[in-house]
């Protein structure tokens, strides 16, 4: 074989060998279960929260425990926060939550480490104000704040975001219960397998391609589904 012909030999293997369209990678992630399409737009820039008014969950040793309330509705929306963020993280959904339906509550932990001491003040306060219906939002260590309180008789809706559940006392509830998580989120696995013990009525939704935490998710891509689908949860909620 002379040189001519190794030449055009390799060219030949070459491109034989050469693939002719790329291919993409398969997603492994799971398919989210989606409620529904969203049925309002929402503006998230800029967040114009409404006037706030603090409110005194237990004062003792010369240090207030409070959190600030919005809006003037017969049930409470109680947000229970991420370890990280402080009150401000649920910006997006205070601003558009209807004011006279709800009266909106959000409040900072004393100790992240054992969040049921404050939960424990947070629901004492509902039962001495009077109020009788309380939707639960948690995200992250919020869903464990919210699985304590998820048995008393004045939760009447909860929303577990991104985080641990109490199996136990979420799957006694038999209130409406919504679980999201990033399907790419490494608390996705604690999500699906809360939802999956929960007892009925009870929606899971996963975002698909989607690894942002918790409260994060307002500020994702799937940022305007989300904050629709809390906000049609706790419509729904309010008028089953």
């Amino acid at each position: 074989m002379n040189y001519h012909s190794v030449l055009l030999l390799i060219s030949f293997l070459i491109t034989g060998c050469t693939p002719t369209q790329s291919t993409q990678p398969v997603a492994l992630t799971p398919t989210p279960t989606i409620t529904s399409a969203p049925t309002i737009t929402f503006t998230q820039t800029p967040i114009n929260l409404p006037p706030g008014k603090e409110i005194i969950f237990e004062s003792s040793g010369g240090k207030d425990f409070t959190g600030t309330a919005y809006g003037e509705g017969k049930t409470v929306i109680l947000l229970a926060n991420m370890s990280i963020g402080g009150e401000k993280q649920w910006n997006p959904f205070v601003a558009v939550v209807d004011k006279h339906r709800f009266t909106t509550i959000t409040f900072d932990y004393r100790n992240i480490n054992d969040v049921n001491p404050d939960m424990d003040l947070v629901h004492n306060w509902f039962k001495r104000v009077g109020f009788t219906r309380v939707i639960c939002i948690g995200a992250s260590l919020g869903t464990r704040a919210c699985s304590h309180i998820a048995l008393e008789p004045e939760i009447v809706g909860m929303v577990l975001i991104a985080g641990s559940v109490h199996h136990a006392t979420v799957a006694e509830a038999t209130y409406p219960k919504l679980f999201i998580a990033g399907a790419l989120d490494r608390w996705a696995f604690d999500i699906k397998n809360g939802y999956q013990t929960a007892s009925e009525p009870k929606t899971l939704v996963l975002f698909e391609n989607n690894r942002v935490h918790g409260t994060d998710l307002f500020h994702s891509k799937d940022s305007e589904q989300f904050l629709t689908m809390l906000i049609n949860f706790v419509n729904g909620v309010a008028n089953p």
